[in-house]
């Protein structure tokens, strides 16, 4: 089944005791805003859950989450709500993982580095398909680099007109059509040369603190890459201005203005900021 059509796996609808749902071991947020959370809450309280969760039935008589973990922490924290209705899909590991990556994708508040780190899920769920794919790498991650950064280098060599060895055409052939294939119904479409290009440096090449800061500012690729600048340049100020989400910025009288949310400056201003600090370093 294509990753774009998991909304046609069948579904029974239930009002389930939340005190029987299990977390979901396919969770890819990992920073949950406590505020964001009571603003769901009270608006679950005012107008009703509008998109029901997502559980798969357990031996014991318990569910297992898929999908809406924001949703459940909000109901379970500030209402007074002791059940939820859910989407109870009988599936197996793979269909749920499958799920799982394809409503997270579709949610546009994920930050950058978590949309990409369940993309990295939803690319290793189906080429995990194949046994020789799961030799590459120990984790999803090492994985999809491998595997993409050695197809691009054997795209490279044949544009070059480079000698090609014939275990790279077997494996560029047996590969190159699952990975476009994936890539191209994939909830949001995009390249898979530009993913490997673009997106997977900024898990790769930055610092874990770095990629934790953006997840938790909410910031965008440009903006990630260019907070990962300024750790570089002067950690203690990274965790000055990671610490309290804002750049400092002074008036004429080098006072303290009141500053916007890191988010909200453009990636050019993080990285004229970083520039600055170099250079009075």
């Amino acid at each position: 089944m294509p990753i774009t059509d998991h909304k046609n796996y069948p579904y029974s609808f239930s009002m389930i005791g939340i005190n029987k749902i299990d977390p979901s071991p396919y969770q890819h947020r990992k920073y949950f805003d406590e505020n964001t959370l009571r603003e769901l809450g009270a608006s679950i309280l005012r107008e009703g859950l509008i998109e029901p969760i997502i559980v798969r039935p357990q031996k014991n008589g318990r569910y297992q989450l898929i999908a809406g973990e924001r949703r459940l922490r909000a109901i379970k924290a500030y209402t007074n709500m002791t059940i939820i209705q859910a989407k109870i899909a009988d599936v197996d590991d793979l269909q749920a993982r499958r799920i799982s990556s394809a409503e997270n994708l579709l949610r546009d508040d994920l930050s950058a580095i978590e949309t990409i780190e369940a993309t990295i899920k939803i690319i290793d769920v189906e080429m995990g398909k194949e046994p020789e794919y799961l030799t590459v790498g120990k984790t999803p991650l090492e994985r999809v680099v491998k595997l993409l950064s050695k197809l691009d280098s054997i795209r490279r060599s044949k544009e070059r007109g480079s000698v090609v060895l014939e275990a790279d055409k077997d494996l560029s052939n047996k590969f190159i059509g699952q990975v476009e294939s994936i890539f191209k119904t994939l909830p949001k479409p995009l390249k898979w040369q530009s993913f490997l290009m673009n997106d997977l440096i900024l898990l790769t090449d930055i610092p874990l603190k770095v990629q934790k800061a953006s997840v938790k500012l909410d910031l965008n690729k440009a903006q990630t890459k260019a907070l990962a600048r300024l750790e570089q340049v002067s950690d203690k100020v990274f965790q000055d201005v990671t610490q309290k989400g804002s750049i400092p910025l002074k008036d004429q009288n080098n006072h303290l203005l009141a500053t916007p949310a890191l988010n909200e400056f453009s990636a050019r201003e993080i990285q004229a900021f970083a520039e600055d600090i170099e250079k009075t370093n």
